[in-house]
């Protein structure tokens, strides 16, 4: 495993994805403080605090939309070598059992994700201090936040991965991440939206008083749920396949 995710690690150093991790994040923090100060009365009331006011903004944008559509593009990044010139029969065909591939395929998205929401950290509070949020940081909450998003992005991560394996173009990933994420707000809105694995980022990410859930014993129960029947699906699917 530590060879297979060593591997990965080399083929992405010619996709520049670095570029998403600071893109992603900066997008997401640009539009969270920038509708939270030109609507700063409507968000404050009294006995507020400030920085997860902006959070709850910065969850709005970041979980249901851009987070997501990374997650797409991530999964298509780690597969688009495989797809060109048959690297996947070159692959399968090594003394490496396929869960193992599968795996380390599904680790390299989650560690891109952690990089990316951990730079989202890193990006909410120095804007936060830029432009002089007040009150205390609650530094610890908001890193709470941001392993909640982690964990929901997990089922979401396992159903792109099998759709990159399955799609031989980066199209159609990244299409089917945009056309679901479309209708997350309002999904989110309904009970579908605790099973929804393009809405579960936000959920899990926003505030106790600005979340739809009811039951957090339930999300995480479902959330539980769904990362484990898609991880079975995907192990068992991917070991049978004699080609990709």
């Amino acid at each position: 495993m530590k060879d297979i995710l060593f591997v990965e690690r080399l083929k992405l150093k010619r996709s520049k994805s670095w570029l998403l991790y600071l893109i992603g994040p900066l997008l997401g923090v640009s539009l969270a403080y920038i509708n939270f100060f030109k609507n700063y009365d409507l968000f404050m009331q009294p006995g507020d605090n400030a920085w997860i006011e902006v959070w709850t903004q910065a969850a709005l944008f970041m979980g249901p939309f851009v987070l997501p559509i990374l997650v797409g593009i991530y999964s298509a990044l780690i597969c688009r070598g495989e797809h060109v010139g048959g690297g996947w029969k070159q692959l399968l065909a090594l003394p490496v059992k396929r869960s193992d591939i599968f795996l380390g395929k599904f680790l390299t998205v989650v560690r891109m994700v952690i990089i990316t929401m951990l730079t989202l950290f890193v990006f909410f509070i120095g804007f936060g201090y830029i432009k002089g949020v007040e009150g205390n940081l609650p530094l610890f909450t908001i890193l709470g936040y941001i392993i909640k998003g982690i964990l929901a992005c997990l089922p979401l991560i396992l159903l792109q991965l099998i759709i990159s394996i399955r799609a031989k173009t980066f199209g159609v990933p990244l299409a089917v991440s945009i056309v679901f994420t479309l209708p997350a707000l309002i999904v989110a809105s309904t009970p579908l939206g605790q099973i929804y694995p393009w809405t579960q980022p936000m959920l899990a990410m926003s505030p106790e008083d600005e979340s739809p859930i009811q039951s957090y014993f339930l999300f995480y129960t479902l959330l539980g749920g769904t990362f484990t029947i898609l991880l079975l699906y995907g192990l068992r699917s991917f070991s049978k396949r004699d080609t990709i």
